[in-house]
């Protein structure tokens, strides 16, 4: 993997990413717990393409990620007026997602058919879920929460800041990919 990680390390020189890490998809830690919050506690749950349960139970999740080798975790860190606005958290969360994009795209020239997923698909005013296809496969994420990704135990093991303050919320985006 040292050729392909050197390849990835100098495209990823060319997007705003605050930290990056490359790992064993085996040294990722699901829960259950995790999935269990999207679908109490997420006004999203059952509304958005990106989010469950229209792709799987959280244990297919789970199986779709191990089926991968390798992992990318990535963060970008984006200012807020206050992290208090939930408005101003959301319109910034955009930018993380269009960096998450633009990583995808050469993930998908580079590996086949890597799974990407992030904070979650903002594309749309409205959602076409269930009644019409998405507008934008491409760009439409699913959650980490919702492949039941404990994200904080990853980014302590690899030194990856988390934390977000008055003014600064960090997020993160994950690429799993087998090397062609």
């Amino acid at each position: 993997m040292n050729e392909f990680v050197k390849k990835m390390e100098e495209a990823l020189l060319n997007f705003p990413v605050m930290e990056y890490a490359f790992c064993k998809t085996e040294e990722i830690e699901f829960s259950k717990s995790v999935r269990w919050i999207c679908e109490n506690e997420c006004e999203r749950y059952g509304k958005s393409w990106a989010c469950p349960p229209n792709f799987g139970t959280i244990d297919e999740c789970v199986e779709k990620c191990k089926a991968y080798e390798h992992c990318l975790i990535f963060s970008s860190i984006v200012e807020v007026d206050s992290f208090q606005n939930f408005n101003s958290c959301f319109k910034v969360k955009a930018v993380h997602e269009e960096l998450t994009y633009e990583i995808a795209k050469v993930f998908r020239e580079m590996t086949d058919n890597p799974l990407i997923l992030s904070s979650g698909c903002l594309l749309c005013d409205e959602c076409s879920y269930p009644d019409a296809p998405c507008r934008n496969p491409e760009r439409a994420f699913p959650t980490l929460e919702s492949h039941g990704i404990m994200i904080i135990p990853v980014a302590e093991k690899y030194g990856m800041s988390f934390d977000c303050t008055e003014f600064t919320i960090t997020y993160f985006s994950m690429i799993f990919f087998n090397e062609k």
